[in-house]
């Protein structure tokens, strides 16, 4: 993923954050309104102790009505102030969390909208853990920021009203704190950040390993890599860990110590100073009781804001993470120009891709597929097969040259009608844990005629209908209630299932069993003339009888034409694979009776 400068990633991120909270303008106002009431609940509470103290106690002098009334008034404070500081941590939780969603729903749906391109250098575990992880920190800025710091805000501005109001020099001792703390949140920001965004990516990196462990556990343990994989792990761990207590360790020493340190300084000259003064008289006990009780309440926000700001910190990390996928640019839509696919023709003109730059892999491909013929696509591996069915579906962009269908561009039609003319058949079933149903389905709300009629053309219904549940039948994570061959027909189903003009098969009867290569092939044949097929082919035996075959070498097109046409080619590349691959099957099958005889 490209990156971009801390401070512009920083503030990208914070407008983000908080047009969310914009957009719950009017929730934001009553929440604050709460917080402005709850901190004047809050403060009036030792300003009536100094009520008390001055006019009761030093006077030694307790009128039933008035202390009743003063001390029903301190009572009712602290209740009022503790309701109201519930309902504005709800409401800030309610703002946190409608934010949170809206982002994950945000990020999701966006990263629905990337290119191919992308995921061919992303891993999973880090693109999971920014929307999971790095969106539930995102709440952080909410819950922590704007409930806690922004709360402690409006509370020191009452304790500072409430200070000048008793003695403006008293309050004035209070505000050397400030720039003090000002000070150490901007030491701690510095000497921080670097280890939050590493920890974060970490993070990212520990999910990633585990993802990718457990989905390969099988070859993990086939070939030991069991101590490797832990050993890899482990450091990760180690390097996580050493940057979090970096992290914690900064903020132990910048944070709470240090704020401690230095009201107790100044709790220590205001006793002095101000505690001759009410010995001599000249100040009253009340404001010096209510003063100190102010400094107290006063440090803690101060605190409060400083340890906040550490979480604060890691959301804004969290933040840039999210930002920075979301300005990852979606797939191009295409002008929209045609809306649908209505013969299935293809015309592949001058066509030249590559991954990297000056490493083409294909090189001025030209070729035209009629409607309704069947094509296949044959050359060894890395010859730029895969590739061409991919640039036929759009998810690349070609450096030069043009794919037509019907006589228009690519990106003449939008990906939607794309999508839907064109059937893919990739050689890896992609099988959802749900029903068989939504499989084919896969969110076309298809009739379930329709879906029974794709799944009798994959000859795969006589197998649906069978299972107990039929159609409603649960499938199991990765389709596990199906063979290999099963999930291939059902994937096969769920490309006819959409009546594409053109269908894309990529190697899709590779890793099956002969049996269920019969019935795939049978339910390809049968397609013939009404869809245009276009087949890459491993096993040569299977595409024989194509109306045109066409031969990669190293991203060139070297040799078209039929089965038969090819085989007269006496050095040709067609001809050599084909002879080779009837060798090995005689072989086989010499080795199967030799078996079977003794």
């Amino acid at each position: 993923m490209k990156t971009q400068p801390q401070k512009a990633k920083s503030s990208g991120s914070l407008q983000l954050l908080m047009s969310y909270v914009f957009a719950e303008k009017a929730l934001f106002v009553k929440t604050l309104l709460l917080v402005i009431l709850a901190t004047g609940f809050d403060v009036l509470g030792p300003m009536l102790s100094k009520v008390f103290i001055d006019e009761f106690v030093m006077q030694d002098h307790y009128p039933l009505w008035p202390v009743a009334g003063v001390i029903g008034l301190f009572v009712f404070s602290v209740l009022a102030g503790t309701y109201l500081k519930y309902k504005q941590t709800l409401r800030f939780l309610d703002i946190a969390l409608n934010a949170v969603l809206d982002i994950r729903k945000r990020l999701f749906k966006h990263v629905l909208t990337l290119p191919v391109a992308f995921f061919d250098y992303a891993r999973t575990g880090q693109l999971v853990s920014r929307i999971t992880n790095d969106t539930e920190s995102i709440k952080d800025i909410y819950v922590q920021f704007l409930s806690n710091i922004l709360a402690n805000l409006i509370l020191l501005i009452g304790i500072l009203t409430a200070m000048a109001i008793l003695d403006i020099q008293l309050m004035l001792v209070a505000l050397l704190l400030i720039p003090a703390v000002v000070t150490l949140i901007y030491l701690y920001q510095k000497f921080s950040v670097k280890a939050v965004t590493e920890s974060r990516q970490l993070r990212s990196d520990i999910n990633s390993t585990m993802n990718e462990s457990i989905s390969g556990m099988t070859v993990i343990q086939a070939t030991n890599q069991q101590q490797a994989k832990y050993e890899q792990f482990q450091a990760i761990n180690r390097d996580y860990y050493a940057t979090r207590l970096k992290s914690v360790t900064v903020g132990s020493l910048l944070l709470r110590p240090a704020i401690n340190l230095l009201s107790i300084l100044v709790l220590g000259g205001v006793v002095w100073f101000f505690g001759l003064k009410v010995v001599e008289g000249v100040a009253e006990v009340g404001v010096l009781y209510a003063y100190l009780n102010y400094l107290g309440r006063f440090t803690e926000p101060l605190v409060e804001i400083t340890q906040r700001f550490s979480l604060y910190q890691q959301a804004i990390v969290a933040g840039d993470r999210v930002h920075e996928l979301l300005q990852e640019p979606s797939a191009h839509e295409g002008s929209a120009r045609w809306s649908e696919i209505s013969r299935g023709d293809l015309a592949i003109e001058q066509l030249t891709f590559s991954y990297q730059k000056d490493k083409p892999v294909l090189h001025d491909i030209n070729v035209q597929v009629d409607a309704g013929r069947f094509y296949a696509i044959v050359g060894h591996t890395g010859s730029g097969k895969s590739t061409l069915l991919n640039l036929l579906l759009n998810f690349y962009q070609p450096q030069s040259g043009s794919i037509r269908i019907d006589g228009h561009k690519l990106s003449d039609y939008d990906q939607h009608t794309l999508r839907q003319g064109i059937g893919f058949i990739p050689q890896e079933p992609f099988v959802l844990a749900t029903t068989v149903f939504d499989n084919i389905d896969m969110g076309r709300n298809l009739s379930q005629e329709a879906v029974e009629r794709a799944a009798k053309q994959a000859h795969l219904h006589e197998v649906i209908i069978a299972m107990n549940d039929g159609y409603q039948t649960e499938l199991g994570e990765g389709g596990l209630r199906l063979s290999t061959g099963q999930r291939q027909q059902l994937i096969i189903a769920r490309a006819l299932a959409g009546s594409p003009k053109i269908l894309l098969l990529d190697e899709a009867t590779a890793n099956i069993d002969s049996e269920t290569e019969q019935v795939v092939q049978r339910a390809l044949n049968e397609l013939q003339g009404k869809v245009t097929l276009i087949v890459v082919a491993h096993r040569l035996s299977t595409i024989h009888h194509a109306d045109n075959i066409l031969v990669l070498d190293k991203g060139h097109l070297i040799e078209q034409g039929n089965h038969q046409q090819l085989m007269t080619i006496e050095h040709g590349r067609y001809r050599a694979m084909y002879l080779l691959q009837q060798q090995e099957q005689m072989v086989a099958q010499a080795e199967q009776t030799v078996c079977l005889s003794s």
